[in-house]
Formats: C-alpha cells, sequence, structure tokens
C-alpha cells in the first residue's frame, strides 16, 4: 500500500493554492493561532489520515474498490487520503466553499474519484439516505465529525450513517474526543472542561491559554447566552459509548466493534495515557457495560453492520486487549517503579554523548512554530502553534542503544515525541520516532533511542502552543 503525504515544499504550496482558491482569501488577515489551525487543515490532518487512519482502516476491511461516504469531508483532507486506497469517495458538507477547497484540493493531487456535495444542515441526512437509499456505502466515514454536534445531531447523523451502509458496511468513526477523558484535548485544554455544564463553562472558558476559543465565545455571549451554547458545542465536546447505544438502538456494541482504538496504528498515533487506564480501572472494577475501547481519550472505532441476525459474541473479545489494560495499582505503583528504573539504568550508564544545560540556549536549533525567548536561567521556548519541534546538535552514530533525559516544564497535557535518523534511512519519520505523555508542570521524561540513531535528533515538545521550559537534556549511551 502506498500512500502520498504532503512531504515537499511544492505540493504544499499547490495545496495551499488550491484551498485559498475557495476559502483562504483572508489568510493573512488572520492571527497566528488560526493561521496555523488553517495550516492543519492544508496538510497536517491528511499526512495523519494517510499514516495512521488509511492503513488502520484498510487492515479491518480492505478498501480497495470501495464506496465511502464521508459526513463532514471540510477541505478534504481526510477524503483526499481515503480516496487513495477506495474506489469511490463521496464527500458532504454543510459549507459549499468548504466542498470547493476539497475538490481543488483532489484535484491538484491528480485524485478523480472524489465527488463532494454541500446541501443546507436541516437536508443534510434526509438527502443523504435519499441519495444512497438504492446503492448503499461501504463505508461511512465521520472524521472529527460528531463532537461539534448538539446531542440530537450526534444520534441523527449515527442513525442516518447506519442507515446508508449496506450489511457488513462499516462505520467509521476517528479523531473524536471521549466525554469521559479527564482532560479537554480537543477545545479549551483544561482539565473537565468538556464535561461541565453549559451555565458553568461558559463563565469558566476565560482560564483557557487559547484565544480563539475566548474570542469566539466572547462574542457569542455578547449575542445571547443561548448562542454562547452552540458555539461552545460547535467549537467541540465529547461523546461516550451512550451514543452509540442509543442512536443504533444495540445495547451490547460489542458485537458490531470491529476495531476500537487499541490496533497498532492508533496506538502509534495515539499512546495509551494514565487517564486512560484510570478510565479502564473503573469501567472493570464497575463492570461498565461498553467495550474497552470506549476508555480511549480519543474514540477512533469502527463498527460493523450485522448481515442477518445480531451476532452473539463480541467481535473483540476483552482477553485480546488484555496487553493493553492495567489496573489502578498498576497505575500506581507499578509505573512508578518503571520510571525508577529508568533512571537507574540511565544514572548506570557513565558515557555521556550529548548534554545541554539550562544555559545553553545556542546549542538548540528552533524548527517549526517555535521561538526561543530571551533568557540567561533556562532554554525558554514559545509554541506559537500546534506542531512545534527543535533540533538538538549532531552526534555520531550510536553503537547500542541509548537513554535521553529530558527536565523540562510543559504549558498542559500533551505528547512529547522524539524523532530520529539513522545513517541508511536519513529521513525523519513517524515509524522512527518514540512518543511521550507528558503533563502540565514539571516533566522529567526517559526515552530510548535505538543502536544507530547519529545526526540531529527532532523533538517535538508537545502538541498544543504555550510556553516550554527546558533544563536538562542529555543523552548517554554504553561504549
Amino acid at each position: 500500500m502506498s500512500l502520498d503525504p504532503h512531504r515537499d515544499a511544492t505540493l504544499i504550496s499547490r495545496i495551499e493554492a488550491a484551498l485559498n482558491e475557495a476559502y483562504l482569501d483572508e489568510w493573512r488577515r488572520e492571527s497566528a493561532e488560526e493561521r496555523f489551525s488553517i495550516e492543519n487543515e492544508v496538510f497536517r490532518r491528511y499526512n495523519q489520515a494517510c499514516e495512521y487512519a488509511v492503513p488502520w482502516v484498510n487492515h479491518i476491511a480492505p478498501l480497495a474498490g470501495s464506496r465511502v461516504v464521508e459526513i463532514g469531508c471540510g477541505t478534504g483532507s481526510s477524503t483526499c487520503a481515503f480516496a487513495q486506497l477506495a474506489g469511490q469517495v463521496q464527500g458532504y458538507d454543510i459549507s459549499p466553499s468548504y466542498v470547493a477547497g476539497a475538490l481543488n484540493r483532489a484535484r491538484a493531487l491528480g485524485l478523480t474519484n472524489v465527488a463532494g456535495q454541500a446541501i443546507a444542515p436541516e437536508q443534510l441526512l434526509n438527502e443523504l439516505r435519499c441519495r444512497h437509499e438504492a446503492e448503499k456505502a461501504d463505508f461511512v466515514l465521520l472524521y472529527a465529525v460528531l463532537e461539534h454536534c448538539t446531542s440530537e445531531e450526534c444520534l441523527e447523523t449515527l442513525r442516518a450513517s447506519w442507515d446508508v451502509l449496506r450489511p457488513g458496511g462499516h462505520l467509521v468513526v476517528i479523531e473524536t474526543p471521549n466525554r469521559f477523558g479527564y482532560m479537554d484535548i480537543h477545545t479549551a485544554f483544561l482539565p473537565f472542561f468538556h464535561m461541565l455544564p453549559g451555565p458553568i463553562a461558559l463563565r469558566y472558558y476565560h482560564r483557557s491559554q487559547r484565544q480563539k476559543i475566548i474570542r469566539t465565545l466572547d462574542q457569542a455571549l455578547f449575542v445571547s447566552e443561548q448562542e454562547a451554547e452552540l458555539a461552545r458545542i460547535r467549537l467541540g465536546t465529547g461523546i461516550s459509548f451512550h451514543d452509540f447505544q442509543i442512536a443504533l438502538d444495540i445495547e451490547d456494541l460489542g458485537p458490531v466493534l470491529a476495531a476500537d482504538g487499541y490496533e497498532p496504528e492508533m496506538l502509534a498515533w495515539f499512546p495509551i495515557t494514565l487517564e486512560e487506564r484510570l478510565l479502564q480501572t473503573f469501567f472493570l472494577a464497575r463492570d461498565v457495560p461498553a467495550p474497552i475501547g470506549f476508555t480511549r481519550s480519543v474514540l477512533n472505532l469502527i463498527l460493523r453492520k450485522p448481515v442477518g441476525a445480531m451476532p452473539d459474541e463480541p467481535l473483540l473479545p476483552l482477553v485480546s486487549r488484555a496487553e493493553f489494560i492495567t489496573n489502578y495499582q498498576c497505575a500506581k505503583i507499578e509505573a512508578p517503579s518503571q520510571q525508577t528504573h529508568w533512571r537507574q539504568a540511565f544514572d548506570q550508564i557513565n558515557r555521556t554523548v550529548l548534554m545541554i544545560l539550562e544555559n545553553q540556549t545556542d546549542l538548540i536549533i528552533p524548527g517549526n512554530e517555535l521561538n526561543i525567548e530571551p533568557d540567561h536561567d533556562i532554554i525558554r521556548f514559545k509554541a506559537t502553534g500546534y506542531d512545534p519541534c527543535f533540533y538538538l546538535p549532531p552526534v555520531e552514530p550510536l553503537p547500542k542503544k541509548a537513554l535521553m533525559k529530558i527536565e523540562m516544564d510543559a504549558p498542559g497535557h500533551s505528547t512529547l515525541q522524539v524523532f530520529h535518523v539513522t545513517t541508511d534511512a536519513p529521513d525523519y519519520t513517524e515509524g522512527k520516532s518514540s512518543r511521550v505523555p507528558i503533563y502540565r508542570g514539571r516533566n522529567t521524561l526517559i526515552v530510548e533511542l535505538p543502536p544507530g540513531v547519529t545526526g540531529h535528533l527532532r523533538i517535538d515538545p508537545g502538541e498544543i502552543p504555550g510556553e516550554y521550559r527546558i533544563y536538562h537534556i542529555e543523552i548517554r549511551c554504553e561504549p
């Protein structure tokens, strides 16, 4: 399987130009945060879909020759990624300019199997059912869509998606926040914010570091509290297993759940966090009537529509997920013990390959969406977007496995990612990277590096804007 991520500057410029014709006319008048949001629309989501989402779906059910219906196609990031393997992708959205952007993107990529249609929101789902009454879809794709719906819209979207599928077809839900995640990792980046009742959330959002969220809700509140509540929902909240049970009228979701986000592609994209392990513990201890995949902070689910009667057995037995499940004792005792083990291993290695201390700003090479702020006591970064990175000084090829220790402050809950290259593979790729959960405040992280690492290590300190402080980076390797 060969997909085509946006990698070179020329291709990215072509996509930018294609989208600009449709809806990015005010690009240069947007704030910095909004420009980076637009850049996410241009290439980051497409690349993520190519690297993770499309292979994930294709492993569950082959996409070749399939009919894919995407609800909420936006500017075509996921539409065009899936079109590289599918037979035909039909995208729907309520925004004519977004659909125009999606079609322009498809033309720029040379894709001839993409169609798009803009339909008014009050007509969309009924029109969808009518258009696909005779020719049912093999896949219905809801990529980062459901979290922007009101409760009733979410239920009706799931019902319509199920109706449009042929028996044996697959409903694919990707990158939708779990209502029961502890952190709001989608909108305000505040603990529990997405769980708050509207009247409380609309008196709390100013604590967010995201200026776009504050501006949007300020403007809506100026109109009315009802308008602000709708704006809050449109910015994104979350869903849970309850929505699926009600919408599909299926009490036991196990027999229709073909993938739950614990597959290799999704674990690489969304590593398991401490919060997920704690929610797993609650599900198991209280015998929550839902598959364990509904404990993931971000829901990535594939549901298979039955052919005939509902199966009796789950498609993914709980025992098949045993290696991913831990209980509270594990999180409370074993996880810190593992960190202690790594630190002891690091301390026992005498050979330091690279060390950067808090006053050695000149050794850091800033990369994408990141500026070094002047400071004599620490290395202070200001991340201006959602994909910041920096590079370390080059290292000679490491003959053995190495350990890297990073001491840093982060502005919020996120993920640190370390990319490496080797002499025989000089490009940075997701496959040659390590992802480690980080938390707001002080973090001491140990990252393992494989033999053969050389050149500049690239570090993505987090996935949210804000201030990052680096106190110490050190790489040790046995001689």
